[in-house]
């Protein structure tokens, strides 16, 4: 089995993660564009509602839409795989680093 690893934003391994599980986590165009807006910002944290605002510029679904499907699908997807960590109370979401993932988003566009 192969693995890839997250890494935080001073290096150190936070996990690894299978490459089978990450390439079927990045398998969803919706769930791709979340990553994508993550795995580009500036810092390695954005709260829930600058994700929101960016995502919903795509024009694929409503900002209400990609609410619902962050808060119940790509958030807690994302979060199981270890790349993110979602805080509920501060609505803010810290993003970990992955190589593949990287590659992955950068292969697709």
């Amino acid at each position: 089995m192969s693995e890839c690893q997250i890494v935080d934003s001073d290096g150190t391994v936070r996990c690894t993660c299978d490459v089978d599980k990450i390439l079927s986590l990045l398998a969803d165009s919706d769930r791709r564009t979340v990553v994508r807006t993550l795995d580009t910002a500036e810092r390695d944290w954005l709260d829930r509602e600058s994700l929101l605002e960016s995502v919903s510029a795509t024009g694929s679904m409503t900002a209400e839409d990609w609410a619902l499907d962050l808060a119940h699908v790509h958030l807690p997807l994302l979060e199981e795989r270890g790349l993110i960590e979602y805080d509920a109370h501060s609505e803010t979401i810290r993003y970990y680093e992955c190589e593949l993932v990287s590659d992955v988003l950068a292969a697709v566009e």
